[in-house]
C-alpha cells in the first residue's frame, strides 16, 4: 500500500468516528453560543423592551384619565407687597381628564398604532436575531471549509513528497531524468507553499469564530457538519412560496407598516374634515395639602362631560383637499411597494428552489468525481513508484485529486448555507 493509499485510509476512518467530542461546536451549538455572547442581540433586545413597555403605556393612557396635581403659593402681591409664606395662601388642585372620542385620532386608534409598532419592535428582533445566526452559521463554515482544506492540503503534500522521494530513487536508477527530479521537487515545494497558505487561511477563520464566542482568538475548535442533504426531499414544494409570503419577516413588516400607514392616513383625512371630540373631565380644589383649609364641599369636586366640532378649512379649503390629495398617495405608494415585495419573494423562493435543486446534483456528482479520482490517483502511484507511470500524467491526476476535495468541501458549505437562507425566505427561525 502507498503511503498516499494509507493516508486516506486514516482520513477516512477518522470522518467516519461516530461521536463528537465534548468541546465539539455543531453549527446549532455554535449559533446559540453566538446568540448568547452577542452584544448586538443585546441591544436588539434593549430596543424590543423599550418598545413593549412604549406599547403598555399607550393602553394605559387610553384606558385610563390623566391626572395633573397643582400647588400654588404666592409670596408677593402688588397690593400687599410683604414677602410671606402663609397656609391660607397655598392652593392646590387635582384634575383629570380622559378623551373619549376623537374623529381625527381617537384612543383606539393610538392603541393599534401602538399594537402595530410594538410588533414591527419584535419582528425587527427576530430579524435581527436571523441576520446574527447567518452571520454565525457562515463564521461556522468558513472555519470548517479552512480546516477541511488544510486536511487536503496535507495528503497532497504527502502525495508529492512520495512522488519526490520514487522520483530521486529512479533517477539514480537512471530511469527517471534530472529534469523530472527537479520538476518534482518544483510539485513538493508548490505543496508546502498551498498546505502554509490554507494554514493561514484556517488560522484567521479561527479568529473570526472565536470572535463571535468571546473565545481567545487562537484557541483551538473542533467542529462537526452534518449537512442537511441527506434529509432533503427533492422537490422543494412549490406550497413554499405561499408559506413564504404569509411568514417571511421582512414582508410581515411591511405590511404592519402598511397597517399603520392606513391608521395615520384616515387619522389625517378626519383631521381636515369637521373634527368631533367628546371628553370628560373631573376637578377637586382646597386638597388640604401643606396646611392649606379645606375647599368647600358644594361644587367640589366639579365633573365635566363635553363635545367640541371644529372646522378646519385652510385657504377656502384648498389645502384641506391638498392634505387629503398627499396622503391619499401616499397610501397607494405604500399599497403599491408591498405589492412589488410580494412579487420578488415569490420569485426569489421559487429561484431558490432551483439553485438547492442544483446544488443536489452537483454534490452528488463531486462526490463521484473524488471517489474515482481517488482511484486513480492511488493507481498511478502504484505505478510511478514502480517505475511505469509518467511523470506528467501523475502531476495531473494529483492536481484533479486537489480540486475535486476541494470542491467536495465547497459543495457542502454552499448547499447548507444556500438552505439556511432559504429557510430565512420562508419565515422560519434558523437558530432552532
Amino acid at each position: 500500500m502507498t503511503i498516499l493509499k494509507h493516508i486516506m485510509s486514516m482520513a477516512a476512518l477518522l470522518a467516519c468516528a461516530a461521536p463528537a467530542a465534548a468541546g465539539t461546536f455543531t453549527p446549532k451549538a455554535y449559533v446559540k453560543a453566538v446568540l448568547e455572547a452577542s452584544p448586538s442581540m443585546r441591544k436588539a433586545e434593549q430596543a424590543f423592551r423599550q418598545a413593549e413597555n412604549s406599547y403598555k403605556s399607550v393602553l394605559l393612557d387610553a384606558a385610563l384619565p390623566s391626572f395633573t396635581l397643582s400647588l400654588g403659593e404666592t409670596f408677593y402681591d402688588q397690593g400687599d407687597p410683604r414677602l410671606r409664606l402663609e397656609r391660607e395662601d397655598v392652593t392646590s388642585s387635582l384634575a383629570a381628564a380622559w378623551n373619549l372620542y376623537d374623529s381625527a385620532g381617537s384612543p383606539l386608534s393610538k392603541v393599534k398604532t401602538a399594537r402595530l409598532d410594538y410588533e414591527a419592535a419584535k419582528l425587527a428582533f427576530l430579524t435581527a436575531k436571523q441576520a446574527e445566526a447567518l452571520k454565525a452559521l457562515n463564521r461556522f463554515y468558513a472555519l470548517y471549509s479552512t480546516q477541511k482544506r488544510v486536511g487536503t492540503s496535507k495528503l497532497n503534500l504527502a502525495s508529492r513528497e512520495r512522488q519526490y522521494k520514487d522520483t530521486n530513487e529512479q533517477y539514480q536508477s537512471g530511469t527517471r531524468s534530472r529534469m523530472q527530479v527537479t520538476q518534482s521537487e518544483g510539485d513538493k515545494l508548490q505543496g508546502e507553499l498551498s498546505l502554509a497558505q490554507a494554514e493561514v487561511a484556517e488560522a484567521k477563520a479561527r479568529m473570526a469564530f472565536n470572535e463571535l464566542i468571546n473565545a481567545e482568538p487562537e484557541a483551538e475548535q473542533l467542529i462537526e457538519v452534518s449537512t442537511q442533504a441527506a434529509s432533503l426531499a427533492l422537490p422543494l414544494p412549490k406550497s413554499d412560496a405561499a408559506k413564504a409570503l404569509t411568514n417571511n419577516f421582512s414582508l410581515r413588516q411591511q405590511r404592519l407598516a402598511l397597517e399603520r400607514t392606513r391608521i395615520t392616513n384616515r387619522n389625517s383625512v378626519m383631521a381636515n374634515y369637521p373634527r368631533l371630540r367628546v371628553d370628560a373631565g373631573w376637578r377637586k380644589t382646597g386638597l388640604g395639602l401643606i396646611g392649606e383649609p379645606v375647599g368647600p364641599g358644594a361644587g367640589n369636586p366639579s365633573y365635566s362631560l363635553g363635545a367640541s366640532l371644529s372646522f378646519p378649512f385652510g385657504f377656502f379649503g384648498l389645502q384641506n383637499y391638498l392634505d387629503i390629495s398627499a396622503a391619499g398617495a401616499a397610501l397607494r405608494s405604500a399599497e403599491l411597494e408591498l405589492e412589488n415585495s410580494e412579487r420578488a419573494l415569490k420569485t426569489s423562493v421559487l429561484s431558490a428552489q432551483k439553485d438547492i435543486e442544483y446544488q443536489v446534483k452537483s454534490q452528488q456528482m463531486i462526490e463521484f468525481q473524488v471517489k474515482a479520482q481517488k482511484e486513480t490517483t492511488e493507481n498511478l502511484m502504484s505505478e510511478y513508484s514502480l517505475g511505469g507511470a509518467d511523470f506528467l500524467q501523475l502531476d495531473i491526476a494529483q492536481n484533479k485529486m486537489l480540486d475535486a476535495s476541494n470542491s467536495q468541501i465547497a459543495a457542502v458549505n454552499d448547499l447548507d448555507l444556500a438552505l439556511a437562507n432559504y429557510r430565512v425566505l420562508l419565515g422560519e427561525r434558523v437558530w432552532e
